[in-house]
């Protein structure tokens, strides 16, 4: 559709473009990817309760407005793409791709070439449109029109949306994860925001408006963010757990007051009974959050001075028996909540390491402290669940600390261990694994693998280690943002976080794996059909030696979170999986 110099156009939701019109390389799939018809009408399929989403582009020069409207009770939301310039070295060419998207508000003004994303001889500005069809529409065919008004004159494009008679449920199948660590990142995002509180008691209750925020925005794209807050030598700021008074047997948590500020909007879901701000209305129901970190930890409440006495049993069940009754007392017993080691050696403040234990040793450690967990807990209301996070003595961790209420975290080496999982699932353990997040330079449907690998080996979720912090300078000189899937809004006058079209893509690929839940044969017709590895041998070292003598050389593996770029993928591998999701009738 063209408008006196300026074009509107749509692409699919995996296929993006630079500023200059160029079709992202990496995502240029072996066939055509037209969404629209003969008439130029975008075509969709979609669920009820979900959305679908494509991109916008406008080709040209000079200043317009976007707006959208839909019928059937649809709903549609603009968001204006981020344009992030790659780093290059001295002398290169910078790559500018799509990531980071800004709600648009439909009286904006926006000018090509956009002086805030400075690019010289833009000529194509990216837009994302999601489309939310609520649960009570009817199926059939309803239309959402995008305008583009220019000059006093308007043109429009339509996409013809086809509303299925296929519900996506409230709660996601699979819980996909946007970990995070503590909140003193946040006077790095948001110091304006920040500054704005004038004392040191609204500046607490502005940083947890902020992590509630992060929930939020986290909770609308049907993910969960997790925030741990202690650190490797267990201490943590105030809004993540009570003060401690006395010891020994007269030892007391007290002054809850942050903690509840913080966490009692989680755990109740009133948190999420409002938007983060500039985004859209939520559209998920409001409910307690799936699970949170306690601040427990090896010197907490406990002192580590007392470690292998009876000191420090009396101080570690007293405590933690203490923050079991204040959840009962709340009344907070729907969400999980993680007793988790996070700490390691290396950092030289306990001699055992809690996250990803090494040395078969450290195991005895946990064992005494589920002992402890166990004991204090016993006979409680509250889903207390021992958080594991295994890569190295993963499969000696199933044998030695399982059976108990055990939630699991496992590193890639799960791939080599399909049996001994099987049988931790036939416990009825919970089961996530971990990984980074594919950067923005990456194929746009790379994220997608997060989920069907979690769901090819029926595993219950996905853990994205580090997803707040974007980088340095993610706006203009980019390092591929893998540690930060969402972004800070201050940048653009919002006082919280925006997403990403990562976000928005895996948010889609949850809804089709919540459509083939109840689908028995999909699994075993799909999972053949997709180049990516569900299962390996392990290697020759995994074999033969302990895991105390395995390293990334001798194992030619990588244990840490990194995203492995997979060239055998087509940038439209998922498409399979989507289309099988919305033509299944295996359903209730």
């Amino acid at each position: 559709m063209q408008l006196r110099g300026l074009e509107l156009s749509a692409a699919h939701e995996w296929l993006a473009h630079d500023p200059f019109g160029r079709p992202k390389p990496a995502d240029v799939p072996a066939v055509g990817a037209a969404i629209t018809d003969a008439q130029g009408r975008v075509t969709l399929r979609a669920a009820r309760n979900g959305y679908v989403s494509f991109r916008l582009l406008v080709r040209g020069r000079g200043e317009f407005r976007l707006s959208a409207s839909a019928t059937g009770g649809l709903e549609a939301d603009l968001y204006k793409a981020w344009f992030h310039r790659m780093h290059a070295e001295a002398g290169q060419q910078p790559d500018w791709w799509p990531d980071a998207l800004v709600p648009v508000n439909p009286t904006a003004l926006h000018r090509l070439p956009d002086p805030d994303n400075r690019i010289k001889g833009q000529n194509t500005q990216e837009f994302w449109v999601d489309i939310f069809v609520p649960p009570d529409a009817e199926p059939g065919v309803h239309t959402v029109l995008l305008r583009l008004a220019a000059r006093g004159r308007e043109a429009a494009l339509a996409a013809r949306v086809e509303v299925l008679d296929h519900t996506i449920p409230d709660e996601p199948r699979v819980t996909m994860d946007y970990n995070s660590y503590g909140c003193r990142w946040l006077a790095d995002l948001y110091p304006n925001t920040l500054a704005r509180a004038r004392s040191e008691k609204r500046a607490w209750h502005a940083r947890i408006e902020l992590l509630h925020h992060y929930h939020r925005i986290v909770r609308e794209h049907c993910g969960l963010f997790h925030n741990l807050g202690y650190g490797h030598s267990g201490a943590f700021d105030p809004i993540y757990g009570p003060r401690i008074e006395g010891r020994g047997r007269t030892l007391q948590l007290t002054a809850w007051d942050r903690f509840d500020r913080h966490y009692g909007p989680l755990l109740d879901g009133r948190a999420f009974a409002q938007a983060a701000p500039a985004l859209p209305p939520p559209r998920r129901a409001p409910a307690p959050i799936w699970g949170v970190y306690t601040p427990i930890n090896p010197d907490w409440p406990a002192s580590y001075l007392w470690w292998g006495q009876q000191g420090y049993e009396v101080e570690f069940t007293r405590g933690v028996a203490q923050f079991d009754h204040h959840l009962r007392q709340n009344g907070w017993t729907s969400s999980f909540i993680e007793l988790f080691f996070n700490h390691k050696k290396r950092y030289r403040w306990f001699e055992w390491d809690g996250d990803e234990p090494k040395h078969l040793k450290d195991l005895a450690y946990h064992q005494e402290m589920i002992r402890l967990w166990e004991a204090a807990t016993a006979g409680s209301p509250v889903k207390w669940v021992y958080r594991s996070d295994a890569s190295w003595q993963m499969k000696n961790q199933f044998q030695l600390l399982g059976g108990h209420r055990n939630f699991w975290v496992c590193g890639g080496f799960v791939k080599w261990f399909s049996a001994e999982l099987a049988r931790v699932l036939a416990r009825g353990e919970i089961v996530w694994w971990y990984n980074g997040t594919p950067p923005v330079q990456a194929p746009s449907s790379a994220i997608l693998a997060l989920v069907y690998e979690t769901w090819g080996r029926r595993m219950h979720g996905n853990c994205q280690w580090l997803t707040v912090q974007p980088g340095p300078d993610p706006w203009f000189d980019c390092d591929g943002a893998s540690t930060g899937a969402i972004y800070p809004g201050e940048r653009f006058g919002i006082p919280g976080p925006i997403p990403s079209i990562r976000a928005k893509v895996l948010r889609n690929g949850i809804q089709d794996i919540d459509l083939l839940h109840h689908d028995a044969q999909a699994r075993e017709e799909l999972t053949p059909r997709v180049p990516i590895p569900l299962w390996q041998t392990p290697p020759r070292a995994a074999r033969e030696l302990p895991p105390e003598d395995w390293d990334s050389y001798n194992l030619s593996a990588e244990h840490e979170p990194v995203p492995q770029e997979n060239a055998a993928l087509d940038p439209f591998w998922w498409q399979p999986i989507r289309d099988r999701a919305l033509a299944s009738e295996d359903r209730p």
